[in-house]
This record gives C-alpha cells, sequence and structure tokens, in this order.
C-alpha cells in the first residue's frame, strides 16, 4: 500500500527527470530503457493513437493495428465510511487486433483501481488498495480458433507485474520498467512493460511520449500478432487511473 501523492508533484517529478535524463536534448526524443541486449534482437515499430490519444481512436505501430475501438466510459464512485471513504474507478475497453495475412485477435479488457481516502481535502491521505481488489488489468484475448486467454496486471506500490497466457501453451511474465534511456534516473510511473520467459524477453512496450512496441526477431508470424494484440492492451492502460 502506498501514499498517493498530488498529480502537480508527480509533474514537478517527471519534469526534473526530464531535465536531468535529457540536459543537452528535447524531452520529446526521450524513450524507455531497454533490457540489456535486446535491442539487436528485436524490431521497433513507433506507435499511432498512444499519445495524444483520442477517444477510439485505432491504435497502430508496423503491419498491426487494433481496430473496431470500442472505449467504455471511466466510471468511478466512493462509498463514505465513517473516518474514511473508498473510491472505485473502471475503465472497459475492446478492439480487434488484426494484422495482414494473419488472423485477427479479439480482446476485451477491464481496467480498475480502488483507493481508500483519510481526511479532510487539505490534509487527505489516499492509499491504494487495488492489490485487495484483484488485478488492475484484466483481458481475454482470443485468436481466431483459438480458446480465450487471459492478460492480467495487477500494481503494486509504484511496480506491475502479472502474466500472458498464450494459445500455443507459453506462460509469460509480464513487468513494469522504470528507466529512461541513457540516465540512471527511475521514473515512479511505468515507462514501459516487458513481456518475457525468464531471462528471455520477447517484447518491451514502451509507453513514453507516442510510444514504440519492440518484438523479438524469434517470434513468428502468428506469436507476433498474438504478441502485438497485448502490446496494444498495455498501451490502452492508464496506470494513474483512478488517482
Amino acid at each position: 500500500m502506498t501514499q498517493a501523492f498530488p498529480r502537480s508533484v508527480r509533474a514537478l517529478v517527471a519534469l526534473g527527470l526530464c531535465a536531468a535524463a535529457l540536459a543537452t536534448t528535447s524531452c520529446s526524443t526521450l524513450q524507455a530503457a531497454l533490457p540489456e541486449g535486446f535491442a539487436t534482437r528485436a524490431t521497433a515499430y513507433p506507435v499511432s493513437g498512444h499519445s495524444p490519444r483520442r477517444f477510439n481512436e485505432p491504435v497502430r505501430f508496423g503491419p498491426y493495428s487494433a481496430l473496431q475501438m470500442r472505449e467504455g466510459a471511466t466510471f468511478s464512485w466512493t462509498l463514505p465510511f465513517a473516518v474514511a471513504d473508498l473510491k472505485r474507478t473502471t475503465k472497459p475497453v475492446a478492439f480487434t487486433l488484426v494484422a495482414r495475412g494473419e488472423a485477427p485477435v479479439e480482446v476485451q479488457c477491464l481496467a480498475r483501481a480502488s483507493w481508500v481516502g483519510i481526511g479532510s481535502a487539505s490534509r487527505r491521505l489516499e492509499v491504494d488498495v487495488g492489490a485487495l481488489d484483484g488485478p488492475m488489468l484484466d483481458c481475454g484475448l482470443r485468436m481466431d480458433g483459438e480458446s480465450p486467454q487471459r492478460l492480467q496486471l495487477g500494481r503494486m506500490g509504484h511496480r506491475m507485474s502479472g502474466t500472458l497466457e498464450a494459445p500455443w501453451g507459453g506462460h509469460y511474465a509480464v513487468e513494469s520498467l522504470h528507466g529512461y534511456a541513457g540516465s540512471r534516473w527511475p521514473a515512479g510511473t511505468p515507462t514501459a512493460y516487458r513481456v518475457g520467459l525468464g531471462d528471455d524477453t520477447v517484447a518491451v512496450v514502451d509507453v513514453v511520449n507516442a510510444g514504440r512496441v519492440h518484438l523479438a526477431d524469434g517470434l513468428d508470424a502468428g506469436q507476433r500478432v498474438y504478441v502485438a494484440a497485448a502490446a496494444a492492451s498495455l498501451l490502452l492502460l492508464d496506470p494513474e487511473l483512478g488517482e
């Protein structure tokens, strides 16, 4: 459980990190740090539709497109108690990931966040209790002709971790990364998400600025479109949902 800091404070911290990380370049060139050696055996695809994000806009990178986007409204409710209140926020999204010559992947996701607030508006403490409420991101992915598989990602403090099941029997770990390329300063919110089997990284989803998706060259075409669908799901996740 962690204390939540005001967005203004996080914005100042992010600005300071940007200045420290890129003293000689522009913040617009900032990218996530990749696992050592991964860039030499992966293909990087710039992303469109991630940031800035427009409602129901397709997300595209390389030959992959998340189409038929159906974003639900962000819904929040607050339940007051005698000395505290409970806030819960949810947001659904669904889309179909397509690539020429490959079977489509249908995706349905629900993002959720839960917080307990204590104190007045001027002296308020908010505690993230999402870990007690199930995964922050819970998705079902279904390739044409295959059974649905799950992508789940939970938040513990500033870091996030989970799993991606695959129709070929793979069970991948998903974890947030918090580094910037060329900098030793970490970020409070994720700069990327890594998908891998043990030490073998198969994808990195860079969510800094417009975003980039890095897919390992060793994946076959069917595996790549499926992992690309998971990547699109991660690009659409707001790690500050409910804050």
